[in-house]
């Protein structure tokens, strides 16, 4: 792979790399060291301003140089902004929510957000409470209606604001429109091509060599969105559907419409998947469930993946692997392997997971680290 970016923080801190609406083909490698970096400075500004657009189609004029960027949402937005070569010490605020992800993973390598305010956040958007922290920028989600109707508030009180989509199903067309549309704010001259390469060879390689899985063969699969004491919830539409759909699962919960569905323990038992994966969104582990030590009450030994050992729980990189964020690639590679181990033999994840930290992020990863990636601590549930 050729050159990525060489800051991942133009002008705070130097890195190599880039960085909260069965087939006979070899296995795809993270890109070296030595073929990844491509120049994001900031170019000297020509102007006071420019002009965006964001996913709605709206042209918003943003200020040329930009130091305070508050997250007025909960998405995986943070570690894309931070590998699209985003300054963190300009973000402002943050959800708490994403600052407790971004906390408790591996963004907290690149990025110190722990005194980042999250005092705008509640039911509603603090309208007062975001000006409060001064920003030159807001990025949202388009897709959330409380969010967009805090915006209209800010837009008439002069604050630009930026629109991120969360509807695009594909995480790895998510993470390249999202990290396409950071460079363009930030007026970087960032190119994104060779991540978003990357990532779709990922993904041809894996629908390649599960295209030639018979229907009749192919492994039944389930993601639980979340789980906690309140309730159970298996993702449906969006990036469950895309996850399981790419990787050629038979989803046992393909006619749910929400991307979160509340769900029974008996449905899912009649569903009976032979594959379960645990978000890494609950504090509960794949050995809770099968050990049935997760809720009093809750048994699942008599289910055909708790019974042949097949639960396991996503991981936990820069950001929950189950949404998109800038690990997607690794999660597809992932998911792939647990559902087919013999066909994704050739894969190494551990080989995988640290060059694409230290290729992408400049991060280097011992073991220990990919026990924790691999085992999220329960404070960084949602």
């Amino acid at each position: 792979m050729k050159k990525m970016i060489s800051f991942l923080m133009a002008g705070v801190m130097s890195l190599s790399l880039l960085a909260g609406c069965a087939s006979s083909e070899p296995a795809v490698s993270a890109p070296s060291a030595s073929s990844s970096a491509v120049s994001s400075q900031v170019p000297e500004a020509e102007a006071a301003t420019r002009v965006v657009v964001d996913d709605t189609g709206r042209e918003i004029t943003v200020p040329a140089q930009i130091d305070r960027i508050a997250i007025i949402s909960t998405m995986p937005l943070c570690s894309v902004y931070c590998m699209a070569g985003g300054d963190p010490d300009k973000i402002v605020g943050l959800t708490p929510s994403s600052k407790n992800a971004a906390v408790n993973s591996f963004l907290n390598r690149v990025a110190d957000l722990e005194d980042v305010s999250t005092a705008f956040a509640g039911e509603t958007v603090n309208v007062e409470e975001v000006m409060n922290l001064e920003p030159d920028v807001v990025f949202y989600n388009s897709s959330a209606p409380a969010d967009c109707a805090a915006v209209e508030k800010l837009e008439a009180l002069g604050v630009p604001c930026v629109g991120f989509t969360t509807t695009i199903s594909s995480t790895i067309e998510t993470l390249n429109v999202w990290a396409t549309q950071v460079g363009q704010v930030l007026g970087t001259e960032m190119q994104a091509d060779e991540i978003v390469s990357y990532g779709k060879e990922v993904e041809k390689m894996v629908m390649d060599r599960v295209s030639q899985i018979p229907e009749a063969e192919r492994r039944s699969a389930l993601i639980l969105a979340n789980y906690n004491s309140s309730a159970i919830s298996a993702a449906g539409a969006t990036f469950g559907r895309y996850w399981l759909a790419t990787i050629g699962a038979d989803n046992v919960a393909i006619e749910l419409e929400q991307k979160v569905n509340p769900v029974s323990l008996e449905q899912i038992y009649e569903w009976d998947p032979e594959v379960l994966f645990l978000n890494s969104f609950s504090a509960f582990t794949a050995e809770d469930l099968m050990n049935n030590t997760a809720i009093p009450g809750h048994d699942w030994s008599g289910l055909t993946a708790v019974q042949n050992g097949d639960v396991y729980k996503m991981p936990l990189g820069m950001y929950y692997w189950f949404a998109p964020c800038s690990d997607s690639p690794l999660a597809l590679q992932w998911l792939a392997k647990h559902l087919y181990p013999e066909l994704f033999e050739d894969i190494d994840m551990d080989a995988e997971i640290k060059d694409y930290f230290q290729n992408f992020y400049g991060v280097t990863l011992t073991d220990e680290d990919l026990n924790t990636l691999y085992n999220p601590p329960a404070e960084s549930a949602m």
